[in-house]
């Protein structure tokens, strides 16, 4: 088991992970601190439990954020493969009788 040390003011809190883990850890807890320090910078001292709050629903924000930015990329993917799909579908709707469509050669190729 590998051990993982965080400081956060003037405090150390001590976590023990697999080792395949701590490098993962360590990286989370720096980028919590910076958090911690940057409201400590803007606000002063306004109490442990506050600050980490405020550090939590910064943190949540930014996967809120993430998460939305993931669904457009999504929506976005989506929306150009079906407009490849229906393009595909016109070409076959329009080809001569007995040539191949798209349908059939996708069921060659399973």
């Amino acid at each position: 088991m590998a051990q993982v040390a965080i400081s956060f003011n003037s405090r150390t809190y001590r976590f023990q992970c697999s080792e395949p883990e701590a490098e993962r850890l360590e990286q989370l807890a720096n980028y919590l601190k910076s958090k911690l320090d940057t409201l400590m910078l803007e606000h002063g001292a306004v109490g442990d439990e506050r600050l980490v709050l405020m550090a939590a629903l910064t943190l949540a924000d930014e996967l809120f954020d993430a998460r939305a930015d993931i669904d457009d990329l999504l929506d976005d993917q989506t929306g150009k493969l079906k407009a490849v799909i229906s393009e595909a579908k016109t070409e076959d709707e329009s080809r001569p009788a007995g040539a191949k469509s798209a349908d059939d050669l996708l069921k060659v190729s399973r």
